[in-house]
């Protein structure tokens, strides 16, 4: 059983106030770290006095969480404690939470360390962990191996283990609230599947790897021992290149996409920009909304009305509803939901918004009636 990312934070506020250490595994390049801290975000906004730690497990070692040295006055050895780490000793009302990172591939000796301190026992008299702070950690599964090893059972029982994933739509909702390029929005509208391709990648088996074979599998194989898959991280470079060769009018070249996204998906993205370049341009479409050229074909007219709803400005919406009126009545529904969707866009207070809604078929079938 396995939690969705999309869900997780619900999940993360109920572990919150129940005192609930988290554990998340799940494959590499997921989200798993954006939506933890994305919560954390939420909580400093609406808890007064949270606070949020953050460490990355992979680069910590025991003298980073507590040390000793001599005291050559006495002659006894002196602890030292990470002043870094909330301390009960120090804070015993500190509310919040403790971020880990990557804590599958921590240090053993360092986990024997942060096993007492995760579970809130006292540490030699000096250190402990406050009751108001709880833990969350994340990580990669045993099975991708990915920087992961194997930790002991006792530190691992003091969480609660959750294996989370994401769903296409997940990723396009992403997507659509960051505003990335419309070009890379649109693919994932039309290809979800390509959006991630990890399994295809990585856990190729059977009569599953014969048809893969045959269509570069090998080739997307050798390409993941190098950490090439399509993934939302790699979307995103792609995305952020996207806006500065547009800024600079030099497109991104097929090699740039391959190392990134794979040879299979970096074509198919490739194919589908060069359908793109030969449709109206978002400027023809403002500058001659009743008059520009429509397509026939239904994905082209599809791309052509996702252009300019991914694009337009709120003091251009006369153009768009010109333009989207010519549209068959399912794709202006389309158009108008992806406005409403655009994250700082104001489409209730536009009069071309109310004009548009005047159609009862239009308002029916937004309604979903």
């Amino acid at each position: 059983m396995a939690t969705r990312l999309s869900e997780l934070p619900q999940v993360l506020v109920r572990n919150y106030l129940s005192n609930t250490n988290t554990f998340l595994r799940g494959k590499p390049a997921l989200g798993k770290t954006e939506t933890i801290l994305a919560f954390a975000e939420q909580m400093q906004k609406r808890v007064a006095d949270f606070n949020v730690y953050t460490f990355y497990a992979p680069t910590m070692s025991p003298m980073d969480i507590q040390a000793s040295a001599p005291n050559y006055e006495n002659g006894k050895l002196q602890l030292f404690n990470n002043e870094a780490l909330p301390n009960a000793y120090d804070n015993p009302d500190l509310k919040g939470i403790i971020f880990f990172g990557e804590l599958p591939n921590a240090d053993p000796t360092t986990a024997k360390l942060l096993q007492k301190y995760v579970n809130g026992e006292d540490m030699s008299g000096v250190l402990r962990k406050p009751k108001g702070i709880v833990v969350i950690a994340d990580g990669n599964r045993l099975e991708d191996k990915s920087s992961v090893q194997q930790q002991g059972r006792a530190f691992l029982s003091r969480f609660e283990n959750l294996e989370v994933y994401s769903e296409a739509q997940d990723n396009i909702d992403y997507a659509t609230k960051h505003a990335w390029h419309p070009n890379v929005q649109l693919f994932f509208k039309e290809h979800p599947e390509l959006i991630d391709n990890y399994d295809e990648v990585f856990e190729v088996s059977g009569s599953t790897r014969a048809r893969a074979q045959k269509s570069g599998g090998d080739q997307m194989s050798e390409e993941g021992k190098m950490g090439i898959w399509a993934n939302m991280r790699s979307w995103e470079r792609i995305s952020r290149k996207e806006f500065v060769a547009d800024e600079l009018k030099s497109p991104i070249t097929l090699s740039e996409l391959v190392g990134s996204l794979g040879t299979g998906v970096a074509t198919a993205y490739q194919g589908y920009k060069d359908m793109l370049g030969k449709l109206a341009s978002f400027d023809q479409i403002i500058a001659n909304p009743k008059g520009v050229t429509m397509p026939s074909a239904p994905d082209e007219m599809f791309a052509m009305l996702m252009i300019v709803a991914l694009r337009i400005r709120e003091d251009q919406m006369d153009a768009a509803y010109d333009f989207g009126t010519r549209l068959p009545l399912d794709m202006q529904a389309a158009m108008l939901r992806t406005l409403a969707t655009r994250k700082g866009f104001n489409l209730a207070d536009s009069a071309a918004y109310s004009k548009w809604l005047s159609s009862r078929e239009l308002t029916d079938m937004l309604n979903g009636r």
